[in-house]
């Protein structure tokens, strides 16, 4: 009863990782095989956050990080279809703020960089829209499937 409600966790990275899906059953997951596979590499290195990865020796990483590379496929198709991407796969809460976020970003950038004249590249900021997609992508599936993430926020705090 002398527990001191101020004390640090002294929860280990190994119980951290565990509860970093929230306890959701991958397996039983209606997604692909190869979704399967990304979203249990995640999982194991402790959530979106990769806390574990981070922590694992240089040579280690290498290893570990061909585990955690996202399908190409959901990158190619975010990267192409973007908001359409986000809806087909129920996510459309995030493809909308997402949307809104990306013209804002490609609206300023372009017409900055238009008056500065850099014609070329600001011609070239469009698909900077696109790849911010395609990054997004697979995190935000992960998000949604694996922690039950429906909110409106493409990155949560904390």
């Amino acid at each position: 009863m002398n527990e001191n409600p101020y004390a640090a966790s002294t929860t280990t990275s190994a119980s951290a990782a565990a509860s970093a899906g929230g306890g959701t059953n991958i397996d039983a997951l209606d997604v692909s095989d190869r979704w399967k596979q990304y979203f249990k590499a995640i999982q194991a290195n402790g959530g979106l956050q990769l806390p574990l990865f981070k922590a694992l020796p240089k040579d280690q990483r290498k290893a570990a990080f061909k585990q955690i590379q996202p399908p190409f496929a959901s990158f190619l198709l975010a990267f192409v279809f973007g908001l359409f991407y986000y809806i087909a796969k129920g996510m459309w809460k995030k493809g909308l703020v997402l949307t809104a976020i990306v013209a804002a970003i490609v609206i300023v950038l372009g017409t900055v960089l238009y008056m500065v004249g850099g014609d070329m590249l600001a011609k070239a900021v469009n698909f900077l829209g696109a790849a911010i997609f395609g990054m997004m992508a697979p995190r935000d599936y992960y998000a949604f499937k694996v922690e039950n993430d429906t909110g409106w926020l493409p990155v949560r705090p904390g």
